[in-house]
């Protein structure tokens, strides 16, 4: 068995705060704010749009989304090349969910094809399923990032034990989404 983890100071910092968008069983959704009201959700072939994609750039009116495959919460966290969309696959707490996606290997990253177009302020994360002018009434969350095109990396899946507060290891499981600007 590996050894676990240490429980990383700065994720146990930014978990005290962390929010994370959920939804109702299917895909969430990330744009800019600005989009929002071009997207209908299951007014339209939207939410269809965002299920058939699985995991992919989605036209939204004039820019693009990012459409997330499963109905994983997830949390926006600030990093220095832009965002980490940190999803909750499997673990007790935020913090260890954090440790965990902060010592992902670069290399175990694949690249998405495209890029997320972004006009500055709020970048939005919300349940597919929802219209998004209305995305505050649904459990949503949002980062302040600059103006840009982000790639798009994902790390499907990492699993492994991270020693928690109690100083027990637990088993995390943890999808990473790297917005980086380019």
């Amino acid at each position: 068995m590996n050894a676990p983890l240490p429980l990383d100071p700065e994720a146990a910092v930014l978990a005290l705060g962390l929010g994370f968008a959920a939804s109702e069983g299917g895909p969430l959704i990330a744009m800019s704010e600005s989009a929002l009201a071009d997207w209908q959700g299951t007014d339209t072939d939207d939410y269809d749009r965002a299920c058939d994609a699985s995991f992919g750039l989605i036209d939204v009116g004039a820019s693009r989304a990012l459409a997330l495959d499963n109905p994983d919460s997830g949390a926006f966290v600030a990093r220095p090349y832009g965002a980490l969309i940190v999803r909750w696959v499997g673990g007790d707490d935020a913090a260890m969910l954090l440790t965990a996606a902060f010592a992902i290997p670069d290399e175990s990253y694949e690249d998405v094809e495209g890029l997320l177009p972004h006009d500055g302020g709020r970048l939005v994360m919300f349940d597919a399923a929802e219209r998004g002018p209305e995305h505050l009434a649904a459990a949503s969350v949002t980062i302040e990032l600059p103006a840009g095109r982000y790639g798009v990396r994902v790390c499907p899946l990492w699993e492994g034990p991270v020693a928690g507060v109690d100083g027990n290891s637990h088993d995390v499981i943890v999808q990473t989404i790297q917005l980086r600007k380019r």
